[in-house]
């Protein structure tokens, strides 16, 4: 063979390979994970919600899934979002209540992990507040992280931008959603962005934002942080649409635990939530929306139980065509369009008992079908409310239910024997290697800031 024609072969094969490989990146499917700091369940126009405007994230709901029967297992912050960056009930790795500083486990991908070894740029803004002080987003499978900027005079809202002015602080995570999607527009990505709102205290929000809501007293400024989260999305919605990316996005949307009553929070129509009221449904009923044009349906509800594990698992299903065998959750999407017609879960199970914990977060609870059985310790009685005729929680029927207290409680039990003991707090860590902070990114392959 001619030398010249063996190397036009060669060139034109290596062009055929580099141009498939670049279909196969622009056809894999993006991914953008939000999670809200304290959410409640009734704050959103789309769950009911009448005092506080959320047209962006209304739009989300619209154009996709609304979940009315969403669970955090894992309540509150750090381990809600432990459990959902591993996948699965964070009783797996130890993890019985807050537990901060406990490591995540190191012999499973993290999503983070799973979606770079599978070809994805994957970025993080805002609230970390997941494992140990030595895993930082950067040490646990994420390329890019945006730096924390300085605050101003000891705010915590309130920022300095790399031009010296003062900024909102959501609005600044919302610019650097923008920045990541425009910087990495056509290649696959995985973003996760968990800003600090709505998270008390939220007395710092401007009149610009607590004017655009009708609330009154306390829950103005939580209203006018609600606000401003939701003109991120609609900045995100943007950005996405100006490069042709909207239906191609799986958007997922959610909270790490349910609303703060001390703030004017809603959990409406269920009674309780963060701080005081931590048994009931109110503080692990939780506001979700997928949304992703074509590939998710447009405009209706799910009423089955899921849990934020199952984001996981969803996301690894539509991007990597598999779920790793540690995971607790199931791909959601095949539900969603009516192709798989069991139930996610059957039940969904709770055991917050570190015996170093706040009190008021102690609770063991199920969930299966309309019911929910709760106690507070091991040693209390269990307690059965039905929560479709009473979804407040207002009357214990477990003495005229003992059959479904005891499949319950037994249920309860099985689980609790595949759990992992309590994991312990190491004494002390290599370094702190949390949260780069200055203004810009950090990415993780050069070890760099820019």
């Amino acid at each position: 063979m001619h030398p010249t024609f063996l190397f036009l072969c060669i060139a034109i094969f290596c062009s055929e390979r580099w141009l498939t490989s670049s279909l196969h990146a622009a056809e894999k499917p993006n991914v953008v994970l939000i999670y809200i700091d304290d959410l409640g369940y009734g704050e959103l126009g789309c769950y009911g919600g009448r005092d506080i405007p959320t047209p962006h994230i209304d739009r989300l709901a619209k154009e996709g899934v609304r979940f009315t029967a969403s669970y955090i297992t894992n309540p509150p912050c750090c381990p809600s979002r432990c459990a959902l960056i591993m996948g699965q009930y964070g009783q797996r790795f130890g993890k019985y209540g807050m537990s901060r500083g406990l490591p995540i486990p190191e012999n499973r991908p993290t999503l983070a992990r799973l979606m770079s070894e599978n070809g994805y740029v994957t970025g993080q803004i805002g609230k970390w507040d997941i494992g140990s002080k030595a895993q930082g987003p950067l040490q646990v499978g994420f390329a890019e992280v945006a730096q924390k900027p300085p605050k101003k005079n000891n705010s915590k809202y309130f920022c300095i931008n790399k031009s010296g002015k003062t900024q909102w602080l959501t609005d600044y995570d919302g610019d650097n959603i923008v920045k990541f999607i425009e910087r990495n527009k056509t290649k696959p990505f995985f973003l996760y962005w968990s800003p600090e709102a709505v998270h008390s205290k939220n007395d710092e929000a401007p009149p610009r934002l607590t004017e655009r809501t009708s609330a009154k007293g306390k829950r103005r400024k939580l209203a006018g942080a609600i606000v401003s989260v939701d003109d991120q999305v609609g900045k995100l919605l943007n950005v996405l649409e100006v490069h042709n990316l909207r239906k191609n996005t799986l958007v997922i949307f959610s909270s790490d635990n349910g609303a703060n009553g001390g703030e004017g929070g809603s959990s409406a129509p269920y009674r309780g939530g963060k701080g005081q009221g931590t048994q009931q449904e109110g503080w692990v009923r939780v506001p979700t929306i997928f949304s992703m044009p074509g590939k998710v349906p447009k405009g209706q509800e799910y009423h089955e139980l899921i849990a934020n594990f199952d984001f996981y698992s969803t996301i690894s299903s539509l991007c990597t065509q598999s779920i790793p065998e540690h995971c607790d959750g199931v791909d959601l999407i095949p539900y969603l369009n009516n192709q798989e017609k069991h139930k996610p879960h059957e039940y969904l199970f709770w055991l917050n008992n570190e015996p170093g914990d706040a009190v008021r977060r102690h609770m063991i609870a199920v969930r299966w079908q309309d019911w929910r059985l709760y106690k507070k310790y091991d040693k209390d009685p269990w307690q059965l409310f039905d929560l479709k005729s009473d979804p407040r929680e207002e009357q214990d029927v477990s003495e005229k239910n003992p059959d479904i207290v005891k499949q319950l409680s037994d249920k309860h039990a099985a689980w609790v024997r595949t759990l992992a003991p309590l994991g312990k707090i190491p004494e002390k860590v290599r370094s702190d290697t949390r949260m780069p902070s200055g203004h810009g990114w950090s990415f993780a392959r050069q070890g760099a800031k820019k």
